[in-house]
């Protein structure tokens, strides 16, 4: 049986950043996010919950920075990992929870637990809406890409961050501003070879 314990907290407001947390974004840092993972997705296999992973990357934030500056494109990730915060925060997404990670410059990353997909996916959704209905950050608007996988069981992390990446590139190349879910096994479309993620 799985031993449960606190996620990780965001720091207070007015306190110094833990070295656990990205200064900017509040959120675990990249190592300290893929930690926590490792060691809940070992949990998960003994146990047999189901978790799910959501990366989600700022669409064109290499043209935020260009046209509007690095402090806006930063503007723009504080904001979403508010955002992200504030839907998880809603009472409609209190049967999971929530640990927040900066997975690379211009995106975020989500662990939710215990969640299936299509839970994940719905709330994949509510967060790209929530983004795109109104400026993040002081004034800019923007949109964002999200690729969904649930864990699978015997799946090692590496593969769960591949297929998580793979859909995520699926989401970026067919249009932008949309959720993509891993499917088991991959489809015909995740296994496409995509270009140009991340910008």
């Amino acid at each position: 049986m799985e031993l449960d314990r606190p996620m990780p907290e965001m720091p207070p407001a007015g306190t110094a950043c833990p070295p656990s947390f990205d200064a900017l974004t509040l959120c675990l840092t990249r190592p300290a996010f893929l930690a926590e993972l490792a060691e809940r997705a070992q949990a998960a296999q003994r146990s047999g919950n189901v978790f799910s992973l959501l990366l989600i990357d700022v669409d064109h934030l290499q043209n935020i920075n260009d046209c509007h500056g690095i402090a806006a494109g930063d503007d723009v990730l504080a904001g979403l990992a508010d955002r992200c915060r504030a839907v998880i925060a809603e009472p409609a997404w209190h049967r999971s929870e929530y640990t927040l990670g900066r997975y690379d410059g211009g995106a975020l990353s989500i662990l939710a637990r215990p969640c299936a997909a299509s839970q994940a996916e719905m709330l994949a959704e509510a967060l790209r809406f929530a983004v795109a209905e109104k400026p993040v950050g002081e004034r800019l608007s923007a949109t964002v890409s999200i690729g969904v996988a649930q864990l699978r069981i015997g799946e090692s992390i590496d593969e769960l961050l591949s297929r998580t990446e793979r859909v995520l590139h699926v989401a970026k190349q067919f249009g932008r501003d949309r959720v993509e879910v891993a499917s088991t096994p991959p489809s015909r479309m995740e296994r496409a070879k995509v270009v140009g993620l991340y910008d």
